[in-house]
């Protein structure tokens, strides 16, 4: 399994146990892709493209650096003297 696949799983269990979503179905319906995807990339048949990775990013402020193991830190923070703007 990819890094970025592996930490993408993570994350769902992450956001579930965070509360800021209450099943992988919610993960799904917010980045726009069929559970059946999830389970195929659990099981190594499928991975999450490009188009997902950057979904994820903005949906829940998620470096994208960490997705691919890179960076340790998972999220990112929004500078307060630049609103909108993200940082790593």
């Amino acid at each position: 399994m990819y890094t970025s696949d592996k930490n993408i799983i993570h994350l769902i269990d992450l956001l579930k146990y965070q509360k800021k979503i209450s099943s992988t179905k919610d993960f799904c319906l917010d980045i726009g892709v069929l559970e059946q995807t999830v389970s195929k990339v659990k099981k190594g048949i499928n991975h999450f493209t490009v188009v997902h990775i950057e979904t994820i990013c903005k949906e829940y402020n998620v470096n994208a650096n960490w997705i691919f193991g890179l960076q340790d830190q998972i999220f990112t923070e929004i500078n307060s003297n630049q609103k909108g703007v993200q940082t790593a």
